[in-house]
């Protein structure tokens, strides 16, 4: 049996969850943690990022502002997901880290540091040196 890890959780990782549409490697992790044998870090910015677009539209959601107060109580109260900001050590990586886009660079940064793999499809960050990312 392979043995399983703490990860940190992009923005698309956590749409996909609650669409339901995860590939199976990042769903395997989330029904992991889900099940006490592992823990997932959601930084911030992440969490910022989904309740920005859920208000612009761009999710499908009747009511987006309850929707999103609904998610945002089932993180905090999920005893498997840590929400996560950047240490002085993230911000150092942030600084040096070549991710173009704004939150994209946090999320990395964060990982990096954690030492942990990120779930996420994103191309540019599963080329960053060092980063271990999850998805199919």
């Amino acid at each position: 049996m392979e043995s399983l890890t703490d990860c940190v959780l992009d923005t698309v990782a956590l749409v996909k969850h609650l669409e339901d549409e995860l590939p199976k490697a990042a769903d395997k992790m989330f029904r992991e943690a889900e099940a006490g044998r592992s823990r997932m870090y959601l930084p911030e910015i992440a969490l910022g990022e989904f309740i920005y677009i859920a208000m612009r539209g761009r999710l499908h959601m009747p009511n987006p502002r309850a929707a999103i107060e609904e998610v945002v109580d089932q993180i905090l109260a999920a005893s498997y997901i840590t929400l996560s900001h950047l240490s002085h050590s993230a911000w150092d990586v942030f600084i040096d880290v070549n991710v173009p886009d704004l939150h994209d660079r946090m999320i990395a940064s964060d990982a990096l540091v954690r030492g942990l793999p990120l779930i996420t499809n994103d191309s540019a960050l599963a080329s960053v040196p060092g980063l271990k990312t999850i998805w199919r």
